[in-house]
């Protein structure tokens, strides 16, 4: 089931709004309808929740992206295609959460949260690689 991209920009808009917190990019605040825009943090957001997923579920949540000169980092979502639109909000969410810092949440440290659950998910598949 493709995701409608605008229902979750709104959605996840609402939820950083009650929130409450902000969104720094490089110590910059970032207005909300950008944070989650599609052609804006969207896709950092949701390549770390996707992450997340990935280590508990073993898939991820059919992510395509295109560039896109005017967006804010070069490219931008174009599909989600996951099946669940709870299950990308709340690995999302999660991952927002994981991103916190004591000023607000820090986009910087999506991409740590994506790492380290990589990292997570690459070693439980040698383990269990292994033994077999």
């Amino acid at each position: 089931m493709i995701l409608d991209i605008e229902d979750v920009e709104a959605v996840l808009e609402n939820l950083l709004r009650k929130g409450g917190q902000p969104v720094l990019f490089h110590g910059v605040t970032i207005p909300f309808d950008c944070a989650v825009a599609a052609d804006g943090l969207l896709p950092l957001f949701l390549l770390a929740g996707e992450a997340l997923w990935r280590e508990v579920k073993g898939e991820g949540f059919g992510l395509t992206t295109e560039p896109d000169e005017g967006a804010f980092l070069g490219y931008r979502l174009a599909v989600i295609n996951p099946g669940s639109f709870t299950m990308v909000l709340l690995a999302t969410m999660e991952a927002i959460s994981q991103a916190c810092g004591p000023k607000g949440i820090v986009v910087e440290k999506l991409e740590e949260v994506w790492a380290a659950s990589n990292e997570r998910f690459q070693a439980d598949r040698r383990m269990t690689g292994q033994s077999q």
